[in-house]
């Protein structure tokens, strides 16, 4: 069984195919924002390389953001389009679900990722997010309360981790798989 991870949250293009819940390869370039012109290239690069072809894979695995806003939109658009087309179950994961599904077991605390302007938080005990209210706050807003509060900042993924936790969420339908905004775009400011 072939499972593919995308992820667009940030500077970064990430796919990660897994055979049976094990990393087969991945691939994780800067993308130095260049996603629409390096994403599907590189999908590519990654099936060839291991030699698969798009339908083998038999599910998706998604990061719907917090992050880069054109990134993240990116990334749902290429997995919902293969989900759908494929009828291929599909399970989103937030960006901070992803820093806190790399470790073994899940630390309770404050997870943080970070943004050129501050950070996305979210807080998780031993079993998952607490609550579904992630919120953005401002590098200023962090050193305020650094001390008061167990922030963990993990800036290298586990994929091994990953899918282990991942595997267990519920997959969606593909249309209602969506980016995931925490934060007011600058336009909109």
């Amino acid at each position: 069984m072939y499972s593919l991870l995308i992820d667009t949250h940030d500077t970064k293009v990430s796919f990660v195919v897994f055979k049976d819940y094990k990393v087969l390869d991945v691939i994780d370039i800067e993308s130095n924002m260049r996603h629409s012109e390096i994403a599907m290239p590189n999908l590519v690069h990654i099936l060839d390389k291991n030699d698969i072809d798009i339908g083998d894979i038999d599910e998706y695995y998604v990061v719907t953001g917090p992050g880069s806003f054109t990134g993240v939109r990116i990334g749902v658009v290429i997995a919902k389009t293969l989900a759908y087309l494929q009828n291929k179950p599909i399970r989103p994961i937030n960006s901070l679900d992803l820093v806190a599904f790399s470790t073994e077991k899940i630390i309770p605390g404050c997870y943080l990722v970070p943004e050129k302007n501050g950070f996305f938080v979210g807080n998780y005990d031993e079993n998952g997010l607490i609550d579904s209210s992630l919120k953005y706050i401002s590098r200023k807003e962090y050193e305020d309360t650094r001390y008061d509060t167990k922030y963990i900042d993990r800036n290298i993924v586990n994929y091994s981790n990953v899918i282990v936790h991942a595997c267990k969420l519920k997959p969606v339908n593909p249309h209602l798989v969506n980016p995931l905004y925490v934060k007011q775009i600058e336009a909109m400011k």
